[in-house]
């Protein structure tokens, strides 16, 4: 495949500081650097990022006098991972499962399951998903079981490139949509999922088990329809909230 050409941008300081968290240098008055094609990562920063792809990786890259410095790669999580990722999962948001349940993700749905490695080694986020739904009825679809970027890591636009990977994953397979549930009251994620693409469908009633004593809390119902679902029948929201046992 034909690799498009550079850019050459002018930087006018040593350090290109193109977010609050990372910071990138150079020891040139200009970096050339290709378009990141396709992607929200990184949208509306003065720098884009060089994207390669490898069988099992999507690597991004800077270019500084035409040496490639690796930034950060998107791969299939392992089981080795699970030892690693707990920077990711004490965030209070993000549901911990027992180690059988992402085992099972591993085995079933290997595709679904990507993970954000920093250069360093450290695991930035991840995503897990599964598809599932009937085809006769026009419900098979990905799912978003766990999106989760660790606190450091966030406002990098890490948790839109892994939500872009699974849908595109769930358009190769045939999906209709990709659905997830998020808790009504984490108003940060909903509107997150709203800049993508993502509507309310139906609300589900104490969804999600409380603790504490305190009550348990709904979840929203989110969609994005795919291109398989011409007429977008699969977003049309319900005009009444269902209970957990109401879903499939």
């Amino acid at each position: 495949m034909k690799e498009k050409s550079f850019e050459t941008i002018p930087v006018a300081s040593r350090t290109l500081s193109f977010t609050n968290q990372l910071l990138l240098e150079s020891s040139r008055s200009n970096v050339e650097l290709t378009e990141l094609p396709q992607s929200n990562l990184l949208k509306n920063l003065p720098l884009n990022i060089r994207v390669k792809q490898t069988a099992d990786q999507v690597l991004l890259f800077l270019s500084e006098d035409s040496s490639w410095r690796k930034m950060t790669s998107l791969r299939p999580f392992t089981c080795d991972d699970l030892f690693k990722f707990n920077n990711i999962n004490l965030d209070p948001l993000t549901e911990t499962y027992g180690i059988p349940f992402y085992l099972q993700y591993l085995a079933h749905w290997p595709e679904y399951f990507i993970v954000a490695e920093a250069p360093g080694g450290e695991l930035m986020g991840y995503i897990m998903g599964k598809a599932e739904g009937s085809v006769a009825r026009e419900e098979w679809h990905g799912h978003v079981t766990a999106l989760s970027v660790a606190p450091e890591f966030r406002r990098l636009g890490l948790a839109a490139k892994l939500m872009e990977m699974l849908e595109e994953i769930s358009e190769r397979k045939g999906g209709f949509f990709v659905d997830l549930f998020v808790r009504v009251s984490n108003q940060v994620a909903v509107n997150m999922y709203k800049r993508l693409g993502y509507s309310v469908y139906r609300t589900v009633i104490e969804y999600y088990s409380a603790s504490n004593g305190e009550p348990d809390e709904d979840a929203y119902d989110m969609r994005k329809a795919l291109s398989r679902d011409t007429e977008k029948k699969s977003i049309i929201p319900l005009p009444h909230p269902v209970r957990p046992e109401d879903i499939e």
